[in-house]
């Protein structure tokens, strides 16, 4: 699923080609549709040139969050295609930055693009991935809109694309996501209901939409289902104002599901279980694959599974972990990735009660951590941490506010520690000390062999905290 606001989003980190270590995009909700902007581009080209401009003092596009200041940008020269605003002109540059987490948007030579930028300080046009930038093929939806809206026709009020997709790592390979035409949807409200079919493009419109609150359903083929690509759940719902125009895509998923338990050497479902879904063919230990989670429940679900064949792979970094002390395994429950069993699913088909096997699990052992203070134990938050010296970090139980448990591997040593957030509100202060009392407390560090079974409980000691008084 993917929701856009028919804008220019605002960007919470304005970088081109200001220096940044992140970024982070807003979301806003639907507005009224803001028309084009006149004081910079919007078209529809392709990349004819790429120049990585190096480091530069550069002044940084007009904004809130704008500054002076050096980084590296990529000068981007188009051939405009189409034009929706901006000058009239056939040949263009557009920059953008050209480091990691700093909102540049990074287009290909010879690729064609449908280009929102907004202009910097200087007079230079900007791209950036918190615009609605995107491959030309990407915008079948958006682009009639675009017309409609320079050429003074009405606009639609909610527009997309129905496409058939896959979750996040299992699409077959060289399959893109498929249009789906001639397909009957609707957009309901407590008071109205529209109905519309997809085009050829699977382009669906719905024009004169009053303001409200709105979900949307969809007539599908057999053994799919309207839902979000990378989160559980149907489409969500939206709201949008009077004068809207609201691009919200629909992905059309399978409806294919396996379920099972990962079982222990004893024949019990494991606590703790992170599997990976992989195509047939596809798997390989530096690739990630559609993630999946045993727990308490002792039970671990995979939706939205297409047909075909899948290999099934528990601690798939065979990671050294406590917490989930097995090596990589591969269902039925071989270590071999040779010898893996492929798992069939038919277009549709639930699979139930598939349940992988493990034959080992590396030694652990538990350990109780006592907590003491000097001077009476005073109000705050405490955390338990264990660092590995090889290996993951064990997950501490709390048992009471004096007692926590670790399970060690027999393999690792561990420094434990402890740490006491200080509860900082005047009556917990007054109540623990007639002073202002520091921001956080330590105890430890300890350090303890998992092979030491002899030592079955340590002790880490709070100390007396002295007051910041000056």
């Amino acid at each position: 699923m993917i929701q856009r606001a028919f804008a220019i989003p605002l960007f919470l980190i304005l970088i081109a080609p200001a220096l940044v270590h992140a970024c982070t995009c807003s979301q806003a909700p639907p507005g009224k549709c803001p028309g084009l902007p006149a004081d910079s581009a919007v078209f529809r080209g392709s990349v004819t040139a790429v120049e990585n401009l190096g480091v530069a003092a550069t002044a940084a596009p007009a904004g809130p969050n704008a500054a002076n200041s050096a980084s590296r940008i990529t000068r981007y020269h188009f051939h405009v295609d189409e034009r929706f605003s901006g000058d009239e002109e056939d040949e263009l540059d557009v920059y953008s930055g050209a480091e990691d987490g700093d909102c540049g948007y990074r287009f290909e030579a010879n690729g064609k693009y449908l280009v929102f930028t907004h202009r910097g300080n200087d007079g230079r046009l900007f791209a950036t991935i918190c615009s609605m930038t995107r491959p030309a093929g990407e915008a079948r939806a958006l682009l009639p809109q675009l017309r409609a809206l320079r050429d003074g026709r009405s606009v639609a009020a909610v527009f997309g694309v129905l496409r058939r997709a896959d979750p996040p790592f299992l699409k077959p390979p060289g399959q893109p996501d498929e249009p789906l035409k001639n397909l009957s949807v609707r957009l309901l409200s407590s008071e109205d209901r529209f109905e519309t079919s997809t085009d050829a493009d699977g382009v669906f419109t719905f024009y004169d939409v009053h303001a409200g609150d709105y979900t949307v359903t969809a007539t599908l083929h057999a053994h799919a289902e309207l839902a979000q690509r990378a989160f559980p759940g149907g489409p969500p719902h939206f709201t949008i104002p009077e004068g809207a125009c609201y691009e919200y895509d629909l992905n059309v998923l399978p409806s294919g599901h396996l379920s099972g338990s990962v079982l222990g050497p004893d024949g019990k479902p494991v606590a703790l279980a992170s599997l990976e879904l992989y195509r047939a063919g596809a798997y390989a230990e530096s690739r990630p694959g559609l993630w999946g989670f045993q727990g308490a429940r002792g039970v671990f679900d995979f939706d939205h599974v297409g047909p075909g064949d899948y290999i099934l792979v528990l601690n798939r970094p065979n990671h050294l972990d406590p917490n989930s002390p097995y090596p990589r395994t591969f269902y039925p429950g071989v270590e071999d990735p040779s010898r893996a069993q492929a798992i069939h699913l038919r277009d549709g088909e639930e699979r139930l009660h598939l349940n992988m096997r493990l034959k080992r699990a590396y030694p652990t052992r538990s350990l109780v951590v006592r907590l003491k203070w000097s001077g009476g134990r005073i109000p705050g938050y405490v955390t338990v941490t264990a660092h590995a010296e090889q290996g993951e970090k064990p997950i501490a139980e709390k048992l009471s506010d004096e007692l926590y448990r670790l399970t060690l591997l027999e393999s690792a040593s561990y420094t434990i520690s402890a740490s006491q957030d200080l509860d900082r509100s005047p009556a917990a202060e007054k109540d623990a000390r007639s002073c202002t009392l520091p921001d956080r407390l330590s105890a430890g560090p300890v350090t303890v062999a998992g092979s030491d079974k002899t030592t079955k409980e340590i002790s880490l000691v709070f100390p007396e905290p002295a007051c910041t008084d000056p």
